[in-house]
């Protein structure tokens, strides 16, 4: 009779726990059922967007703001209204685009703003300050360029002007209007 209770006290506990554990188990696991949402309405939704990059010596590189961003389900754009971007090298602004819509590819880097844009460009040593405004733009964040085939009306120093479409290089300063441009050109050098 001895050697029965020596085994049946271990046998009962290691049964009793099994069972407690497979128990624990099922009520514990919790289905999931996938839901579809909407196409239409926003997956994720921030009011006051500030997003910030910065460079390898961290000095502010990218300056992001919006009033309102929002993300639709399974795509891989955001969606901007009042957005403005910042550009500085070394610290120091460089330029700012800021429209009332606009929409950032997340893989391109690319911001395409279709509402009420003005790209300015801050002055340096190099260059005068200078002002463009347009109906559309987009902007490659990584290359630093600006282009449109929009009509725009521009600012560069003294000189202003119109014309249909523009392509703007960051890096090397350099702004041309392909057609229908209609000038007047002052030597910014000679005016400062």
């Amino acid at each position: 009779m001895m050697l029965r209770g020596n085994w049946l006290f271990p046998t009962a506990l290691a049964v009793i726990l099994g069972g407690l554990s497979a128990w624990l188990e099922r009520v514990s696991t919790v289905p999931l059922e996938p839901t579809h949402l909407d196409p239409a309405l926003p997956q994720y939704e921030i009011y006051g967007m500030a997003g910030r990059r910065f460079d390898g010596h961290g000095r502010l590189r990218e300056q992001l703001d919006a009033q309102r961003a929002w993300q639709l389900p399974d795509r891989e754009d955001v969606y901007l209204q009042g957005a403005e971007l910042r550009v500085s090298e070394n610290g120091q602004p460089r330029y700012a685009v800021s429209g009332s819509r606009a929409r950032y590819g997340i893989k391109t880097h690319l911001l395409d703003f279709d509402e009420g844009v003005v790209l300015r460009q801050f002055s340096d040593r190099q260059r005068p300050e200078a002002e463009v405004q347009t109906a559309a733009l987009t902007v490659d964040t990584q290359a630093q360029t600006a282009r449109t085939d929009a009509p725009v009306s521009f600012r560069f120093g003294q000189s202003h002007g119109t014309a249909q479409g523009l392509h703007y290089d960051h890096k090397t300063g350099k702004l041309d209007l392909p057609a229908q441009v209609k000038a007047l050109i002052y030597d910014w050098k000679n005016h400062q």
